[in-house]
This record gives structure tokens, sequence and C-alpha cells, in this order.
């Protein structure tokens, strides 16, 4: 019992141990999503419904409905299991919380709970959870396990994407893999969209890199993400790197720096709700980023990287190299390189 990774709690999963609580959350919701439904198999098996699951969304939490679920015998299943989805313990009285914790704490011999985030960022933009979300973390780590599955690298992916290659009866070298992953921005979802609709095409051969370049959607706004991660995080070879895959693709200046510039606005936009202790679910909502929740999640990740002082000054440079594009006969290539080495030279005060 305790806190664990989202590997490990995979293994724990697959292995002979029982639990009386899961809670999971983390910036790769696919991954979530993925442990839950890992959990939901190992005690309601394959051939579960949902009939089999008593359901909680946490919006509309009644923690005396939840008290009564608690305790009930089942009849048609070895557990009772309830599952309770984006439960913010923030928004509970003190007396609902005292409730709740008291439930977890006392659950019957029968009785499962699975707490699975997915909608809200439970540590609200900060390194930790807020108090009343700790204090559920804390309860669920004594009786049962905690994971938090953070965005994965590339290189941490590719086992996993050649796994379900294999199960969606093709496969895929390591290189394409991680290839994959990295045009996917680490987000486990769309990785496995994308490899079920490569493992069709493939029909039973392997998936290549000629397929992945035909068919996934790499777009100039993932590269361009790309290049703002890098500069953010002061890395002048990757930075220029990925300039010069933007620049050989045949894509206007102008295009290209637009695109920069968005990814851009969406790091800044990250930071200034990080300083205002605005969380990644509010930001997505009131940004109209619905179906784009990854580029919010990674927003936050690169925001944290930086200051706010230099994203405001990269604003600036990127704003003098729009002019310049538009008003002048320069290079546009030259024009961009520019402005990255200039955003890059900023960490050091030029």
């Amino acid at each position: 019992m305790g806190i664990l990774t989202a590997a490990e709690l995979e293994k724990e999963i697959k292995s002979a141990i029982t639990r009386k609580i899961y809670y999971i959350y983390g910036k790769d919701s696919g991954r979530v999503h993925s442990l839950a439904g890992a959990v939901r198999k190992k005690y309601l098996g394959t051939g579960y419904s949902q009939s089999d699951i008593n359901r909680f969304e946490g919006r509309e939490f009644n923690v005396s409905d939840f008290a009564d679920t608690a305790e009930i015998y089942p009849m048609f299943t070895e557990y009772n299991f309830i599952e309770i989805n984006d439960l913010n313990a923030e928004e509970l009285t003190a007396e609902q919380m005292k409730s709740f914790i008291k439930v977890l704490e006392n659950l019957p011999e029968q009785t499962i709970i699975l707490i699975s985030i997915t909608g809200y960022d439970v540590k609200g933009g900060k390194k930790t959870p807020g108090a009343k979300n700790k204090k559920v973390i804390d309860t669920a780590a004594k009786f049962g396990s905690v994971a938090e599955a953070e965005l994965r690298k590339p290189a941490d992916m590719y086992k996993d994407i050649m796994q379900l290659a294999s199960e969606c009866g093709s496969s895929i070298s390591r290189h394409d893999a991680e290839k994959l992953a990295q045009i996917c921005l680490g987000d486990t979802q769309r990785t496995e969209n994308e490899i079920h609709k490569l493992a069709s095409f493939a029909n039973g051969e392997a998936i290549t890199e000629q397929m992945i370049d035909d068919m996934v959607s790499v777009g100039i706004d993932t590269n361009a993400f790309a290049l703002a991660s890098a500069v953010t995080s002061f890395n002048a070879p990757l930075a220029m790197k990925i300039l010069d895959d933007l620049v050989s693709q045949r894509t206007e200046g102008v295009v290209i720096l637009s695109a920069v510039s968005s990814a851009f606005m969406d790091i800044y936009r990250a930071a200034a709700a990080i300083n205002s202790s605005v969380n990644e679910t509010d930001v997505a909502i009131d940004f109209g980023y619905r179906g784009r929740e990854f580029v919010v999640r990674n927003s936050f990740r690169d925001a944290r990287k930086t200051s706010i002082e230099h994203l405001r000054k990269f604003m600036r440079i990127l704003e003098r190299a729009d002019l310049e594009l538009k008003s002048t006969r320069l290079d546009q290539k030259i024009i961009i390189e520019k402005a990255i080495v200039q955003m890059l030279a900023v960490r050091n005060g030029v």
C-alpha cells in the first residue's frame, strides 16, 4: 500500500495483490483511463457490464449516497465495485470531508473503491495537491494504492506501443514507436488511437516509418509546440533542428511564425494561470481547448521551465519578427532563425 508510479501500479494490478482503494490521477489522462480499466477487469472480470459498477460523478457527488452504497452486499458479483470519477475534494465542506474519509477508513470487506481523475488537475497547477485532495490521497494510500500518471517521454513509451501493435496483429520497430510517441506529444490516448489506425492499414504487416509519415498528422502545430518547448528549456541544438525541419517542409515563414507564436501564447497563458492559481481544467474550458486538453497539460509543463518575464520577452521578440517578415524582403528563414537565437539568449540577459 502507498504511493506508486503508474508502471508500478500496472504491475501490481497484474499480480495477486488486492487493495480496498485505488486513486489514479495525472496529466496523462489516457494512461489514467487505461489503469482504471485494468482495475475494473481485475475485480469484475473481462465480461463485466456497466450495471456491475456503482458509479459516482465528482460534480454531483453526494457523500450520504456514497456511504449507503459502500454498505451494499453484491448479489451477482464478488465485489461491490464503486467508481468515482473527477471527485474534487476541495469542493467538499468540512463535514462532508469528515464523513467521506470515515467511509474510506471503514470499508466493508466486499467493497472496492476506484477514484480516477481525468477532468481536472488535482495539483491545481502547483507541485502538490490542495489540503483536502491530499487528505483523500493519503487515506487512499493508507488503505490502498495511489498512482500519478505523468506524461511520458517517447523513450519511455516505445515498449507499450510495440506491445499494442502486436496485440493489433502488427509490429513496429523501437525507432518508429518513439517517433510516433514524439508526434503525439506523449499523449497515451492519441498514441493508442494512431496505433489502431496504422495496424488496421498494415493488415498484418509491420507498421513502417513511411506509414507514419503518410498517415499520422504531425502538423505544423506539433512541430511549433516542440520548438517552443525546446526554447523554454533553452535547448539550442534541438530548437534549431526543429526549425530546420519546419523550413524543409517548405512552409511559408509567416505560417511558421504564426504557429510558433500560437504555441508560446499557450505557454504564456499557462504561466499566467499558474501565477493566479487557476487549474488546467478551467483554462481548457475558458479558452476553448475542448478535445485538445493535452495542449494545456503540455503548456503547464513547459511554463514551469522558465519565468513569465522570459515569456514576455519571447512574445516581444516574436512580435518584432512578425513585423519584419511582413515589411521587408529579407530571407524568411533568417528572420525566424534570428528570433529563435534571440529567445535562446534571453536566459543570459542578452
